[in-house]
């Protein structure tokens, strides 16, 4: 097995290892802290909540709670709550400038009443703990600290998402991501069916599947050189003492004569300086017409280009070009993701405004031809003259 691949195993086994580390209890327990974080600061433990030191016994854990549980009781603490308000809030009234207190609102009554009520059985439960075996187990955490992470469950539970959320999730993830990935595993699919199909017809209608007449299959490599000794069929010994300046003048001579030996291979074999010719529309110099194995009829020319050929109804023959390049790589933005919310916009505004065109857009481009054929259409351009024009550009843009 590769390192990576160790690595990776070792990972979810420790992931696996540390999310069944925690029971139900302990993730009682991490809720109860981050409420009490929350809600009464950083450094308050269950303990000071309480009002006792971290020592304390069951009796002492027991009258604390009666004491303080009293007075956050939620009945007792709605007739506080409204005391302390008419005394905070008061306005005068009457002929004699007399102070009234003022009542709270419904809707004031019963916001405080909800965090009360949460406060009091935050409050049970903590007690609880305290009582409990689990209390041994908190202890452990204030003393050796909180886990940061605390595993996949508790996470989910604290912050549950709604069924709004989930939709919008699986749209982003399903619509979003998995959709773009299936996208361009289509789009890499046809580029490199067409490739071959390129590269089977060069080679049927050439011989070579770089479907440049004149080229072979392989280049002949050039043969060895010949040392003057083998050239006059004499040895060494018959070889005449030479000064510097002749061994310089013999030197470059060979390295000429190398020179133009291989431009003349060059020029036999077909291979040369490439010399850009002007571009027209369809094939170039000679050309050859084959029948691929789906029965499509393809012209081959000179410089390798492969022209799909097709007969309109009134018989006339247009050759289009065949180039992987035509289909555009898809992007995002032609994911559900974002093609869902146009459509639904589409089919609601474009129809109230009569917008038929906008109406009658499909959510996805789809097709019933089969793959090769598909693979083809989006490898041709929309008319026969296309193709010039695209070259055109491209040799502007080199220019």
């Amino acid at each position: 097995m590769k390192p990576h691949a160790l690595f990776a195993l070792a990972l979810c086994l420790f992931a696996g290892l540390v999310a069944a580390a925690w029971t139900k209890e302990d993730h009682e327990i991490f809720r109860l802290r981050d409420e009490v974080e929350a809600h009464n600061g950083p450094n308050v433990t269950f303990y000071s909540l309480l009002g006792v030191k971290p020592n304390a016994s069951k009796k002492e854990l027991d009258k604390a709670y009666r004491k303080k549980g009293l007075a956050l009781h939620p009945d007792k603490a709605r007739h506080n709550f409204i005391t302390n308000y008419a005394k905070t809030h008061q306005k005068k009234g009457g002929s004699a400038g007399v102070k009234v207190g003022k009542q709270p609102s419904k809707r004031e009554i019963d916001a405080h009443m909800k965090e009360v009520t949460q406060t009091y059985q935050r409050f049970t439960v903590i007690y609880k703990i305290l009582t409990s075996p689990s209390r041994e187990r908190y202890d452990h955490f204030l003393k050796n600290g909180f886990p940061k992470w605390r595993g996949t469950g508790y996470y989910y539970q604290r912050f549950r998402p709604g069924i709004g959320s989930v939709l919008i999730g699986l749209l982003v993830v399903m619509g979003g991501g998995f959709h773009y990935f299936a996208l361009v595993m289509g789009w890499k699919r046809r580029r490199e069916f067409v490739e071959r199909y390129i590269r089977h017809a060069r080679k049927t209608a050439w011989g070579d599947d770089t479907g440049i007449q004149g080229i072979p299959s392989g280049i002949d490599t050039p043969p060895p050189e010949v040392s003057a000794s083998q050239s006059d069929g004499n040895g060494p010994e018959d070889m005449q003492p030479m000064n510097r300046r002749q061994k310089r003048m013999m030197d470059k001579e060979n390295r000429k004569d190398k020179k133009t030996q291989a431009a003349r291979t060059a020029r036999r074999s077909g291979i040369s300086t490439p010399v850009e010719a002007e571009l027209t529309s369809g094939p170039q110099g000679a050309k050859r017409r084959i029948v691929a194995e789906n029965g499509k009829v393809l012209v081959v020319d000179s410089v390798g280009n492969v022209f799909l050929e097709e007969e309109t109804e009134d018989g006339v023959k247009q050759e289009f070009l065949l180039d992987p390049d035509e289909e555009s790589k898809p992007t995002i933005y032609d994911t559900l993701l974002f093609k869902l919310p146009k459509f639904l916009y589409n089919q609601s505004v474009g129809r109230a405004t009569g917008n038929q065109r906008a109406v009658e857009e499909p959510l996805l481009d789809s097709t019933d031809l089969p793959t090769d054929e598909a693979a083809l259409q989006s490898a041709t351009s929309i008319n026969a003259n296309a193709e010039a024009r695209k070259r055109k550009n491209k040799i502007k843009n080199v220019r």
